[in-house]
């Protein structure tokens, strides 16, 4: 069959990576011919292209669409509105996710939902079409029971199945598929401390105000943990920098950002993470390491924690302040997570989902 895959797809970001390429290799062990939607605008990414080493095809991608017969919509947080209000914000977010949609729904072609973050949603532009396309799909699976209580009160009445994130699935993945991937290796006798950089300015200043100085106070009471800063996109070179500045008062070592599996495997042995996003965390957690959140969006971040039963290491950004930061990086530091099996057996129905033929 010639599958079609779509999603968050068109940036540089880590979770929504590892989500493309863990689908793509799946189709195509089940013998699907797999392309990615190619818009020039709303497409596959560069990024993405080039990692997973496909041709992005932008000025064929509407003869693409009219082969494929299937159209799988991989795992993602984007079936929820915009956070910017507007007619154009909105537009933007319909043309980027529910574009190819429409194709498939006209031809009676499967649609295949697999994994999202659902809602809340309410009567707008963007939601009015993403109840559509949850309606008319062959087979829905979202991430967590909040997802299948916003798609139940909006009046989507098809077959909700719970299940959980597929980034839950990276250690089987990595041996599987990247063992040529090396072990991220650290000065004998050190802990990693891995600082999640953020490039959105309101948080930036949070995290100068409140989480530098938290940090800091951190590493010189526990003189054995290293601070790295990693990022979970390509950031230009005046961000790390600026990072590095903060923190200079204790020397951070930078993770420049460029191969999703080098920064898994770097995520793989930290001993402790702070992130103010979810899906460092999410790996972090898979990887068994002790993660603390401060989420900046704090709905979906919330919603994973409580789910693995791990609610206390995740407060909202907007709740934080340096000793909050301090005591939780110290009440942590040597608790690993341990997901329950019954959420990555359930990450893995988001694969078996799959068409087969």
């Amino acid at each position: 069959m010639n599958v079609l895959l779509h999603g968050a797809t068109n940036m540089s970001n880590f979770g929504d990576y590892i989500f493309a390429e863990i689908f793509y290799n799946a189709l195509r062990d089940l013998g699907h011919e797999v392309s990615f939607f190619a818009h020039p605008r709303y497409g596959i990414s560069d990024f993405f292209a080039r990692n997973l080493g496909v041709n992005p095809n932008r000025d064929k991608y509407k003869e693409i669409l009219k082969e494929s017969e299937c159209l799988v919509y991989i795992s993602g947080g984007y079936f929820v509105e915009p956070r910017k209000p507007g007619f154009i914000s909105e537009l933007k977010h319909f043309n980027r996710y529910m574009r190819p949609a429409r194709y498939f729904m006209k031809k009676g072609n499967p649609i295949y939902v697999l994994g999202v973050g659902a809602g809340p949603f309410r009567n707008r532009l963007f939601s009015i079409y993403a109840r559509k396309v949850l309606n008319y799909a062959t087979v829905v699976t979202v991430r967590d029971e909040e997802s299948k209580l916003y798609c139940n009160e909006f009046g989507i009445n098809n077959d909700i199945h719970v299940t959980s994130d597929t980034a839950l699935l990276i250690n089987e993945y990595l041996a599987n598929k990247k063992a040529e991937i090396p072990k991220f290796i650290i000065k004998e006798g050190a802990k990693m401390l891995l600082f999640h950089i953020d490039s959105n300015e309101e948080v930036k200043t949070m995290i100068s105000n409140m989480f530098v100085p938290a940090v800091i106070r951190f590493l010189k009471d526990n003189p054995e943990y290293q601070l790295f800063l990693a990022a979970d996109g390509i950031k230009n070179e005046a961000l790390y920098e600026e990072y590095k500045i903060m923190f200079s008062e204790i020397n951070p070592i930078v993770l420049k950002y460029e191969n999703p599996w080098v920064l898994a495997r770097q995520i793989e042995r930290a001993d402790l993470i702070i992130t103010t996003k979810l899906h460092m965390g999410i790996v972090g957690s898979a990887f068994g390491c002790s993660v603390v959140s401060f989420p900046y969006v704090p709905q979906k971040t919330v919603r994973f924690y409580k789910q693995i039963g791990e609610p206390s290491r995740c407060v909202p950004l907007s709740e934080a302040n340096a000793d909050l930061i301090y005591d939780k990086l110290v009440f942590f530091k040597d608790k690993k997570i341990k997901v329950p099996e019954e959420i990555k057996e359930k990450a893995k129905l988001n694969l078996d989902y799959l068409p087969k033929s």
